[in-house]
């Protein structure tokens, strides 16, 4: 994490977000102590993962972790017809299986939708 300016990202450019591959490997480093991590706290951690995105890792039960990247300054409306098709996060709930050792996804924001993710990522937390 450096201390320049986090500059939001206009509508109409496509954030920088990754895969399903580079979330478990977000969520490995959470598990195993967060030394990644710019700041943290016992059941979450946030990563700087560029001048206009972080991730947010947290455990929503055990061995279940949420994985989201996010443009921590927002975005900039520069044309209100992006406005329903920006993509304002990408999320993963990821479970750790230690034998085979690895993740299983068992929901994606590009799957399932921005809405149902945040609720699946509630029910998750709650039980």
């Amino acid at each position: 994490m450096t201390d320049q300016t986090r500059q939001p990202i206009p509508y109409s450019e496509a954030p920088d977000y990754f895969g399903s591959a580079m979330a478990s490997g977000y969520a490995a480093d959470f598990r195993t102590g967060a030394e990644g991590a710019y700041a943290k706290g016992d059941r979450w951690a946030k990563y700087w993962l560029s001048s206009k995105l972080d991730v947010l890792v947290s455990q929503l039960q055990e061995g279940i972790f949420g994985v989201v990247a996010y443009p921590p300054a927002g975005f900039v409306i520069d044309d209100t017809a992006y406005i329903e098709q920006a993509e304002r996060f990408r999320g993963w709930i990821l479970q750790y299986v230690a034998v085979p050792h690895g993740w299983r996804v068992l929901a994606a924001s590009q799957e399932v939708g921005e809405d149902e993710f945040k609720r699946l990522r509630r029910t998750y937390k709650a039980e």
